[in-house]
This record gives C-alpha cells, structure tokens and sequence, in this order.
C-alpha cells in the first residue's frame, strides 16, 4: 500500500515532535515526496541513503538554478539588496566555478593537520568550562558547555577579537533563526566586518580575515559581499552547528545511562560517541536547498524542472538498509561510520575536522571531570528534534 502524505505534513507540529516516522514513510514510498514549504515552493523530499548521496553529486542537481532556469522561473533574491546578494554568495548556495574558487581560498585552514594544532588549546578551553561546571553545581549545557568551545575557536581563527565575540554569538543566533532580526543582523554583521578587514589591511595579524584581504588586494578575484558572506558562513556554521553536536550528545548521553557509564569508564570512547550523535541526531535535517535544472530521475520517481530537491540527512542516516537498528542509539555499532551528517562530494562540510574534534573533548573531558552528571528535567519533557536548541539544565 502506498503512504499517504499531506501537502505540507514535514511542518506539521505532530510530526516535528519526531520527523522519523515521516522519512521512515519516505523512502517506503519509494518515490520523491512532493511537499509545499512554509513559503509555498514545491519541494521535493528524498530520505534513502543512497538516493541521497546520488542526489548530492546528480550533475542535474545544484544551487544556482538562475543560471540555468527561464526568469520567470528564477526563486527571489539573486538580483536583490545587500542582504539577498551576500546569501546567494555563500558556499553553500554555489555551484562550480565560484564555490571551487571560494572554497579554495579557505580549505587550508580547516585541514585534519590543521585542525590538529589547536587541540592543546581547546583542550585547557574544556578542562576551564568543566571546572567552573563543577563549582556551580547547576548550569545549561548550552550557556556553559557547549556554546563557548566552538564560539571562541572559530573567532581566533577568524581573526574576531576576543571583546567582539559575544556580539558574534548574538549575530548568528538571529540569523539561523531565520526571524524578523535575521536580516538587521546580517547588515550589522557586513557594516562591523568592513571595518575589521579595514583595520587588518593596516595591520595584518596571523588570522583568516587577514589573509582574506590579502588575497583581495593582490587580485584573487574576491569582492566585498563574497568576503562578507564566507566569514559570515564560518562564523555561523562553526558555532552553531558544532553547539548542535555537544549539546545533543550531552542529551543523549545523559538519556541512555549505560551508554554514559561506558564513556565514563573508558572516555576514549568519545570519538565513536561524536559519530553516534551525528548519526542519531546530526545538526542538518536537510541541505541547503538545491534545485533540478531540469527533470531528474532519481529514488525512483521524477523530479520536474527548477523545483526544490530536499535531500535528507537525517532520512538518510537512519536507513535500516545501511544501518541495524537505525532508531536506536548506539555508541558502540560498527556501521556508524557511513553517516553522512556532514554531507558528501564538493559541499562536504568545510569545518568537519574541527568540529569532530572541538565535540570529542568536550565529551572526554564531560565524562572525566563530571561524571555525576545528569539532566535537571525528565528526559521525556524535552524536545528530542528541536533544531538548534537553546537550553539544556544538568546537575553536577
């Protein structure tokens, strides 16, 4: 028999208290599933493991469906004020030859062997939160754990003084918000980072912004709202993604108490606890949304010319075809590895490396030093789906 779907069912409250239910009835369906968004575009819901990884390399899938589609087919906002243009310059809304170019400017930064020479410093970062954890008994794993790691690292290389980042912290909260303030925030942002690349083309320091406006002036064809948009997106996705990971490990942890005991036994543990959390609960539903430049063949149906593609990755990480029991949480299973949480192919999430390390030790140093650790609220009172979520009591 095949699922029935609503129109509009993902943005049903019922079914964002769990989205698995409805990914499960996804890929039953064997089909794409047409959805209508909150803003009334047609979109396309994929949720199978492999029909999600074919759909991020589909030669006919990708971000900048102006270039290829009739105007009169062209979503808002290519061709609009600063805020639309700086969103359509960011990594994750390009496609070849200009996210090839942009990327390249930053990778080097964000290498595995690059990432690797801050752990001494995110490490005395880790052990300061879990003392002062410790010494206040009660706290919010986001305000005292979670928030201040990636905030303050992706700020240092960056080049974001240290009595600017809470202003930073502030920007991005409203912008992934998506509210009313987003697009104030985002102007905010570009108005203070024209005059940080100011003062860096004065006086240079050892920081990405710095060697950013370098690059500008010696000609490597970088303009102002693209150097706005890639440290708008470094900033943004390098904390919010990464508080996403922490703090629903924490969550997860905390609510399956065997699995905890393990990690406090053996904190080494920690790393397969990062994959198990991206995995179960990763920081993106679905990516950035993407567009058919024309029809697409793909999980077994067709996807009609310039409408949105919602590739799943979170349909995608609990498909029991690649994983044994898919709806549990496990940090001890041996398939963890083929999650795809941070993406697959050109768009493979930038900052991985840093964020796979700024969560496995914060987890070793959680279960070292505060192994008494427990939620303040019944785990089911919390909203296990929540994107971003802003609170989180613990008791040491």
């Amino acid at each position: 028999m095949v699922p029935a779907f609503g129109l509009s069912e993902l943005w049903d409250p019922s079914v964002r208290r769990d989205p698995h239910e409805f990914y499960d009835r996804v890929r039953a369906a064997g089909r794409p599933v047409l959805q209508i968004d909150p803003a009334g575009n047609r979109f396309w819901v994929v949720a199978g493991h492999a029909d999600v990884l074919a759909g991020l390399h589909h030669p006919d899938i990708g971000h900048e469906i102006h270039r290829h589609c009739p105007v009169a087919h062209r979503p808002a906002g290519h061709d609009g004020d600063e805020v639309a243009r700086i969103e359509a310059r960011q990594l994750i809304s390009l496609d070849p030859p200009d996210h090839t170019r942009l990327r390249g400017l930053v990778s080097g930064g964000f290498t595995a062997r690059a990432v690797a020479r801050l752990e001494p410093w995110i490490t005395d970062l880790a052990d300061r939160l879990v003392t002062e954890a410790r010494r206040q008994g009660r706290l919010d794993a986001v305000t005292h754990l979670a928030d201040p790691v990636p905030v303050n690292v992706i700020a240092e290389l960056v080049g974001v003084p240290e009595p600017d980042r809470p202003r930073f912290r502030a920007w991005s909260a409203a912008i992934v918000s998506a509210s009313v303030d987003a697009r104030a925030a985002t102007v905010e942002f570009a108005a203070y980072l024209d005059e940080l690349a100011a003062r860096r083309r004065a006086a240079p320091a050892e920081d990405l912004i710095s060697d950013l406006v370098a690059r500008e002036d010696r000609g490597d064809r970088l303009d102002r709202d693209e150097l706005v948009a890639l440290v708008q997106l470094l900033l943004i996705a390098g904390q919010e993604t990464t508080v996403d990971l922490i703090v629903n490990g924490i969550r997860l942890l905390l609510g399956h108490p065997a699995q905890w005991q393990a990690l406090r036994d053996e904190p080494a543990l920690a790393t397969a606890v990062v994959e198990e959390t991206l995995r179960f609960r990763g920081p993106v539903e679905i990516v950035p949304p993407r567009y058919a430049f024309r029809d697409v063949e793909i999980a077994g149906g067709r996807i009609p010319a310039y409408d949105r593609v919602g590739l799943s990755l979170w349909g995608a990480n609990r498909d029991p075809a690649v994983f044994a029991r898919p709806h549990e949480f496990d940090i001890h299973r041996p398939d963890v590895r083929r999650h795809i949480a941070f993406g697959y192919g050109i768009h493979f999430c930038l900052g991985a490396h840093l964020a796979r390390l700024e969560a496995r030790i914060m987890f070793e140093r959680i279960a070292q030093g505060l192994p008494g650790l427990r939620l303040a609220d019944d785990p089911r009172d919390l909203d296990a789906f929540r994107l971003h979520q802003d609170r989180l009591p613990l008791v040491v």
